[in-house]
């Protein structure tokens, strides 16, 4: 599924994570990755709804974006199951992606489409994106290639 939403942008978070090895950029700040039980397609009928906040932005494939929101619904206990999400950028330009619970995200439609983002979260959270509700602080979010 995806989420409508507007631009809003949180002032917590930690300090910047070093670029991407592949010169590609990113955001280099974030607040912290939600998670909560919603009704959907998932086990008994529930999903989790992932949202987040970035911003330090600089990136080649993003020009002119300085900040940006993350917003998915995952299928609780979908494992292996693709999920869709989008990022909606400062400029109001919005991306759409695709991912599976590890962290890594292809943009399929709109800005940087056909490249890979990922999520440098604090802790190891490779695996649980469908399964905990937990929320993670980001530590960055880079484009991979």
């Amino acid at each position: 599924m995806l989420c409508a939403a507007a631009l809003s942008v949180g002032s917590a978070g930690i300090g910047a994570a070093a670029p991407s090895e592949a010169g590609l950029g990113g955001c280099y700040r974030g607040n912290v990755l939600t998670g909560a039980l919603v009704p959907g397609s998932g086990s008994a009928g529930q999903g989790v709804r992932r949202t987040a906040e970035v911003w330090d932005c600089v990136s080649p494939l993003l020009p002119g974006v300085v900040s940006g929101r993350f917003e998915a619904e995952l299928p609780w206990v979908g494992f292996g199951s693709r999920s869709q999400a989008r990022f909606i950028w400062s400029d109001g330009s919005v991306s759409t992606a695709s991912g599976l619970p590890n962290t890594l995200w292809t943009i399929v439609d709109g800005p940087a489409a056909g490249h890979i983002l990922r999520f440098q979260l604090a802790g190891n959270r490779d695996g649980d994106w469908y399964y905990l509700t937990g929320s993670a602080q980001i530590e960055s979010l880079t484009f991979m290639r």
